[in-house]
């Protein structure tokens, strides 16, 4: 709760020290919780992104601004480049993936393609 992005660097560590864990002994007290742990650490994954597609669907426009970047797409910016560097090389890059396609996906079913970038006032 302190930093949800914390989730993002966890999946990455948790899932290398349990594919280490079920090489040595798959059937191990060790691999079984490291597994357990994991499976926590993937479902506040999902919640971060579930977070971020809820924080960009609850922005509100400003009547005043006539031309700016949107708050969520700078957001999406810091939250990329920090996946990818904590992403680099690992394993579960798909995880990754998908959830780029759903922070993509909320983005553009909330605001029309021609406003993602500016907002312009009539």
């Amino acid at each position: 709760k302190i930093d949800s992005f914390n989730s993002l660097y966890m999946l990455v560590k948790m899932s290398h020290h349990v594919w280490t864990a079920e090489n040595v002994d798959p059937a191990s007290f060790l691999s079984t919780t490291l597994g357990n742990v994991l499976v926590t650490v993937k479902r506040n994954f999902d919640k971060c992104i579930s977070n971020q597609i809820r924080q960009m669907e609850e922005v509100k426009i400003s009547k005043k601004s006539k031309v700016g970047i949107l708050p969520f797409v700078a957001e999406f910016e810091e939250f990329a480049g920090l996946a990818e560097s904590i992403f680099k090389n690992a394993e579960r890059r798909g995880d990754l993936d998908k959830a780029y396609t759903k922070l993509i996906r909320g983005v553009f079913v909330n605001v029309p393609l021609s406003f993602a970038l500016i907002v312009v006032e009539k």
